[in-house]
Parts: C-alpha cells; sequence; structure tokens
C-alpha cells in the first residue's frame, strides 16, 4: 500500500524531485487540498491551462510566489505579472512592442559577442560553469542592453537576483538576504527612474515609455515605474541560466540527438523548447479565487489561494504521449513553459533568441563537451528549480 498522499511546496522531496508527488497528484488528486496553507493545488495541463486564461475566476493581484500568498511575508508589489486585466492590458501595451521577434532580433549581435567572449575566457581552460560564467552573464547583458541599464551593473544586479531565489537546505521560504536583494533593486531602479525624470529626457525605452505613460490610474510615480522594472529586470534574469545549463545536459546525455541539432541548427529551438517543457524551472505561480468557484466537482472559496503546478503540468501524460521522455522532435502544439494567457512571458522571444545564439557558440566551439555532473549543483527552493552550477569540459582550443 502506497503512502498517504502529502504535497507542500516547501517540502523538500519536492526540491530534490518533485515528479513521483505530481504524477501521484494528477492520478489521485488533481484538485489537491493543501491543509498547512489552506490553499488548492492544479496539477494537470487542462487545469493549468484553464486558469491561467480565466483572469475572471482568479487575481493575480494578491501576488504569484508563497512569499506573498503562503506566507505573507513579501508585499504585493506594482508588477505586470501581479496585475489582472484591465489594469495589466494597459501596463503592458505600453512596453510590449519591445519584446517583440522583430524588435529584439536587434539585439543578436550584442548576444552573441556576449557568448564568444565568456567562451574565450574559458577556451584554454577546458572547462566552463554553464550557469555561473556563461549563462548569467548572457541574461544580464541582455536585460541591461534592453533596459539600458549601464552594462558595468550587471554583476551587481546578479548578484541581487540570485539572493532572491537562494536557499539553504532547511531553509523555507524567501531569505533574509533575498529580501534585501528586492530592496536593493527597488533603490537601484528608483534612483535611475529619478535621475531620468530629473534630466528632463525624453527617450524612445522602455524606461522612458513607462515614464511619460497617462494609465488610467493617472500619471505613474517613481515608486510604481521602478518596481515595473524591477520586475524585468529579476524575470529576465533568473531562469535562461538554468534552461541553457538543462538543454546542454539533455543533449550531453543523447549524443544522436546532440549530432543532429549540430547537422541542422534549425533544431537548437526545439531542443530548448522541449527542455523548457521537460524541466521546467517554475514549479508554480500562484492566483487567489475571486469568487466561489469549482473544479472538477471540488469546491474552491474566494479568497483561497491556487497554486498552479507548472511543472507538474508539462509532465502530463493526457497532454504528451510519453511525457517522460525529452524527445527532440515532439513539438508541443500547447505548453505553459512561457505561461499561457493573460501572464504569457513578456520576455519569451528574448529567452528564445538567447538560448539560440548560446547553443549556436556553445555546440561550434565545443561540439565534444561533457558534462560534469558530479560537480553541479542545483537550487533548494520551492519557486523554480534548476541547476546554480553545472560545468562542462571540453577539449581545449
Amino acid at each position: 500500500m502506497s503512502a498517504p498522499l502529502q504535497y507542500s511546496p516547501f517540502d523538500p522531496a519536492i526540491f530534490d524531485d518533485p515528479y513521483p508527488v505530481y504524477a501521484r497528484l494528477r492520478a489521485e488528486s488533481p484538485v489537491h487540498y493543501v491543509e498547512e496553507f489552506d490553499c488548492w493545488a492544479l496539477s494537470t495541463f487542462e487545469d493549468v491551462w484553464n486558469a491561467c486564461q480565466s483572469p475572471d475566476l482568479y487575481t493575480a493581484e494578491k501576488g504569484t510566489t508563497a512569499g506573498h500568498v503562503l506566507q505573507n511575508v513579501v508585499e504585493v508589489f506594482p508588477a505586470l505579472d501581479m496585475m489582472d486585466p484591465p489594469r495589466h492590458t494597459e501596463h503592458r501595451a505600453l512596453v510590449s512592442q519591445r519584446f517583440l521577434p522583430g524588435f529584439v532580433k536587434r539585439f543578436e549581435p550584442t548576444l552573441r559577442k556576449i557568448v564568444r567572449d565568456r567562451l574565450e575566457i574559458a577556451r584554454g581552460q577546458g572547462r566552463v560553469d554553464v550557469v555561473k560564467e556563461l549563462g548569467s552573464h548572457l541574461s544580464t547583458g541582455a536585460v541591461c542592453r534592453i533596459l539600458d541599464f549601464p552594462e558595468a551593473d550587471g554583476d551587481m544586479l546578479r548578484g541581487w537576483v540570485e539572493a532572491v531565489f537562494y536557499r539553504e537546505p532547511g531553509q523555507i521560504g524567501i531569505t533574509q538576504a533575498g529580501i534585501d536583494g528586492f530592496a536593493n533593486l527597488d533603490a537601484y531602479c528608483l534612483e535611475l527612474v529619478r535621475a531620468r525624470r530629473a534630466s528632463g529626457e525624453e527617450r524612445d525605452d522602455i524606461l522612458g515609455r513607462y515614464l511619460g505613460a497617462q494609465v488610467a490610474e493617472g500619471p505613474m510615480s517613481d515608486d510604481k515605474v521602478a518596481s515595473l522594472m524591477k520586475e524585468l529586470v529579476v524575470a529576465g534574469t533568473e531562469t535562461l541560466p538554468k534552461m541553457l545549463a538543462a538543454t546542454l545536459l539533455r543533449l550531453g546525455e543523447r549524443p544522436d540527438a546532440r549530432r543532429e541539432v549540430i547537422d541542422d541548427p534549425t533544431l537548437l529551438l526545439d531542443a530548448f523548447m522541449e527542455t523548457v517543457r521537460f524541466d521546467m524551472p517554475t514549479q508554480f505561480m500562484a492566483r487567489v479565487a475571486k469568487i466561489d468557484t469549482e473544479i472538477r466537482g471540488v469546491k474552491v472559496r474566494a479568497g483561497r489561494p491556487i497554486l498552479l503546478l507548472y511543472t507538474s503540468a508539462s509532465r502530463d501524460e493526457a497532454e504528451f504521449p510519453n511525457a517522460d521522455t525529452w524527445d527532440l522532435h515532439r513539438r508541443a502544439p500547447r505548453t505553459v513553459g512561457f505561461g499561457h494567457g493573460t501572464h504569457a512571458c513578456l520576455g519569451r522571444h528574448v529567452a528564445r533568441l538567447e538560448a539560440r545564439v548560446a547553443l549556436e557558440e556553445i555546440l561550434s566551439a565545443m561540439p565534444d563537451y561533457t558534462v560534469d555532473l558530479a560537480s553541479a549543483e542545483r537550487l533548494y527552493t520551492e519557486y523554480v528549480q534548476g541547476f546554480a552550477s553545472l560545468p562542462i569540459e571540453f577539449e581545449p582550443y
């Protein structure tokens, strides 16, 4: 007889390997009550997909993380991710053009140079950490260039974001260092906002669009603009390095697939997108029920948190045949890898560009790399999963 089904986002077993618990949730309790937090967890693809496109039933304005809705230790701040329509629609429209494929394409030469420069540093060493020494520099560099932040501040920004997500084993929820990281990001962005406002300079960049905006609520305060900019820094910095590392791991485990993408680079994004599904970094996003509702016959009270288990949804056999198999040629028609619906990831085209450029350069420079999995480090956190460090080794060149 199997043990009673238990789920908590803070369970160390979820940090180590969430998939057995998620499989049981989907099979035995797809709308699962978590008594500890008086909340509900949705684990099937269909339920997560539907919830993502139902802002009339579930609000993001109470927060989207455990720190917001379960522990109440993180204050809700102005962010696209924590707005419902029509506020979300209005605010997102201010900057969405800057994240369309045609616009972000202009950053490709710059991003390629970042990757090449990082590989040049490592070329004679025969070893590079694709998270710490490559992916994190790429994502932070992309953020600085797209937001027009000083490039020299990249290391500082990266350190603050890493602090937000870092947990020691046994640590439940965000640390004081993480709270301080948020505060430092706030102060940094606020300083840039005030400096731009004081200069009187009008520029058609993301900051300029926010500063000049007239929304239904009226002109945006400096604090609000700084908060919206902070959101873009965090979202743009955190997940790409993990997904790049995971993609290199999966290709490293499968020589035939690696050879395919080397011979046909148009498959590189297929490899990346399948990894986003297979190794989905975002464990969950939270919502709060706006009204009393019913899911699969289960009554959910208004005001109760709902956890949308993205990582579980991405391994749902009902949506993805052989879901626990990494398949280069899957090309799933529906995924929640970059969210879905109202809050689909604003920066998804940036992430795809970063991934393609990085994979092209890495596989060109070191096609026969091996992964030093024994030296890898994984994150220990309720919110995201993935590698904090993943070294690969190669023949020096």
